[in-house]
């Protein structure tokens, strides 16, 4: 709905291609979520919060983006669409770690994941996609690294190259931060703090290494952005 709108920066964080476009479709669709009688449509309604939410995250508008997107969980809960609880929990999860706050965050992806696991296994490969990401930052390389191992191996039995390469950036940048001299490389254990400017690691035989592999990767990769409908 907004996903030709909206990509990923150099921090594997969605940001828009174009913040006036954005900001213009995302008031074309709040039109017509104010436009639905109370109560008479909750499947759209769903939809139609949950992709405001999206918009707005990506705005940076996180306040705005957290209230429009709980909505959506709510609605998604209350009309029984688990696939829907799933990938609007993850979305959820998203606008509280953008916003800073990882203790709510973590407790959304690690739900969010479970229900994949035990309900919908064809969306943990994008649970485990933004649970990796959010363990990054918040400084736990190695579950982050097990974490998107297990996205890939995934996602190369979907053998889909987009999201191949989507997870394939996340874990170069898990490369990257291990590699930093604060870091332990025999024992994988994470720096306390996440930087988004890692120390480049010495370049493999055979491998790129590097904040300029991972943007080709990205560019490469087709936009796995929100999950599901």
């Amino acid at each position: 709905m907004l996903d030709h709108l909206i990509t990923h920066d150099d921090n594997l964080r969605m940001v828009p291609t174009d913040r006036n476009e954005l900001t213009a479709a995302i008031a074309q669709l709040d039109e017509e979520l104010r436009a639905l009688p109370e109560e008479s449509d909750p499947a759209r309604a769903r939809v139609l919060t949950r992709w405001i939410g999206i918009g707005q995250m990506c705005l940076g508008h996180h306040g705005e983006a957290r209230a429009l997107l709980r909505q959506s969980l709510d609605l998604a809960t209350a009309i029984g669409n688990t696939r829907a609880v799933v990938a609007t929990g993850l979305n959820l999860a998203d606008a509280h770690r953008y916003a800073g706050d990882v203790q709510t965050a973590d407790a959304l992806y690690r739900s969010a994941l479970n229900t994949a696991r035990d309900r919908h296994p064809e969306l943990v490969d994008f649970a485990l996609q933004h649970t990796g990401k959010h363990l990054m930052e918040r400084g736990d390389l190695a579950d982050a690294r097990a974490h998107l191992q297990e996205a890939l191996r995934l996602r190369i039995a979907k053998e889909d190259a987009g999201l191949i390469g989507s997870t394939q950036a996340a874990l170069d940048r898990v490369g990257l931060l291990i590699g930093r001299p604060d870091a332990s490389t025999a024992g994988g254990a994470a720096p306390r703090e996440w930087s988004p400017h890692p120390a480049p690691r010495p370049p493999c035989p055979g491998r790129v290494h590097g904040e300029g592999a991972v943007r080709d990767r990205l560019s490469g990769a087709r936009r796995a952005l929100p999950v599901g409908p």
